[in-house]
């Protein structure tokens, strides 16, 4: 196949894959911004002797290095009780909460949350609730995602196409205590779907994670919905019925089919999830960090006392998390 050829069918796959504008208008990348100690073109650049970039061991680095700033941007004066941090796209030990605290005087309790990507936040929600009422305070949840660190440009499967064009970068901080105010968790449940354990992977490799993703994903999920949702509402001890009827939607958006899938099998209605179809459009998908990102807009939205906020969110297992929470305004 010659050069004309090959371009054509960049062309041609690009366009049947890859996520426009109307679905995304933009993201933010860690990677593209300019640093004094970093050539941070150098993680993606081309070259005879690295094809890939750089190795992972540079992106790690910068990861960390990165993620300190991020601590010192929302502690630099004052140090937490716990954090949680949560993060599955940098490993670095000590890891970057330990080096920011270990440079100051008072230093702050740290739980790692690692490795267990898009739907983290619910797991790490339910962590700092144990570590709340043990030590009776109030506990940080603090996600660094930088996804950008593993975007692979010279694989052009339609599959990295989609990975290409959906993620971004995110980070983001909120707590877990006592308050009579902001949203009161009723419950947290998880649920492996059987038979699915290939149809999402997160590897490391020499150049960074990487990531498979079957077309079979929205399908399996919404298949598996109804019944899962019904253990949740159980669980929760809250109608079924009223939350499908009444309740806001926070749908982790692992791509412009997966909402359109839920919200189908689920017979909502389109501003049940409209702040769900926003933060992917405005911010693409962060990983760990999309769902509280679509927590803070709807508290933005002021949502009456007493609404049902049903959390949804999806990753390796496969494996369904999902909450309720309720609002007390």
């Amino acid at each position: 196949m010659g050069p004309v050829e090959d371009d054509e069918k960049f062309e041609h796959t690009l366009r049947r894959f890859s996520l426009n504008d109307k679905f995304i208008s933009k993201r933010y990348f860690e990677i593209g911004e300019v640093d004094e100690n970093w050539d941070t073109h150098r993680i993606y650049k081309i070259s005879k002797e690295s094809p890939n970039g750089a190795s992972i061991e540079e992106r790690n680095l910068f990861f960390g290095e990165k993620a300190q700033i991020v601590f010192s941007k929302l502690y630099k004066n004052h140090t937490p009780n716990h954090i949680v941090h949560v993060t599955c796209t940098g490993y670095i030990s000590p890891s970057p909460a330990q080096v920011y605290f270990s440079q100051k005087k008072q230093n702050a309790a740290i739980t790692h949350a690692y490795h267990m990507g898009c739907y983290a936040s619910l797991p790490a929600v339910r962590m700092a609730m144990g570590l709340s009422l043990s030590e009776e305070k109030t506990i940080d949840i603090v996600h660094t995602e930088m996804c950008s660190l593993h975007l692979n440009s010279t694989t052009h499967t339609p599959e990295q196409m989609i990975v290409q064009t959906l993620f971004a970068d995110g980070h983001i901080k909120y707590c877990v205590g006592k308050s009579d105010h902001g949203l009161r968790v009723l419950n947290v449940h998880e649920k492996i779907i059987p038979d699915t354990e290939n149809d999402m992977t997160w590897i490391p490799s020499s150049f960074g994670m990487k990531m498979t993703l079957s077309r079979e994903v929205p399908f399996k999920i919404r298949d598996s919905l109804p019944e899962f949702i019904s253990e949740l509402c159980i669980r929760a001890g809250v109608k079924k019925e009223e939350v499908l009827s009444d309740g806001i939607f926070a749908i982790h958006p692992g791509g412009p089919k997966i909402i359109e899938a839920v919200q189908k099998k689920l017979e909502l209605r389109d501003n049940q999830v409209e702040m769900s179809q926003k933060i992917l459009f405005e911010r693409g998908n962060m990983s760990s960090a999309t769902l509280p990102h679509a927590w803070h807009e709807i508290m933005k939205n002021k949502p009456a006392n007493g609404t049902k906020i049903l959390s949804l969110a999806f990753g390796p297992g496969l494996t369904i998390f999902g909450s309720i929470f309720e609002v007390k305004a």
